[in-house]
């Protein structure tokens, strides 16, 4: 009975991760790439001046780093899931046996 109710459980734990991951990857293919990309031809002179000092600085010290950040917590929030579904394992596994321990001593009585 129960044993469902983890599959169903650790199915869902493994699909939260995967969106967490997906999200990670759209920051970084969707934002994060193309800002560095655009900072690299801001660099490269594609565009000149203060504004454009500035844009680069604002970029390379505040935002990028901010959304790595993001990326980061992102990764570790998905990676403490995983631990935490694996040590639930661990313990479905130490119940079950503990339970046929049960069984098997009750059995040898009756």
């Amino acid at each position: 009975m129960f044993s469902g109710i983890f599959k169903l459980v650790f199915a869902l734990l493994e699909g939260v991760v995967q969106q967490i991951m997906s999200q990670v990857r759209v920051i970084e293919d969707g934002v994060t790439s193309p800002l560095r990309a655009i900072v690299g031809q801001v660099v490269s002179g594609a565009w000149r001046g203060d504004g454009a000092n500035r844009f680069v600085d604002e970029m390379s010290s505040e935002v990028i780093p901010l959304l790595i950040n993001i990326m980061n917590i992102n990764q570790g929030y998905a990676s403490a899931i995983g631990r935490s579904a694996e040590r639930m394992r661990q313990a479905e596994r130490q119940a079950t046996q503990a339970a046929q321990t049960l069984v098997d001593v009750f059995g040898q009585i009756y």
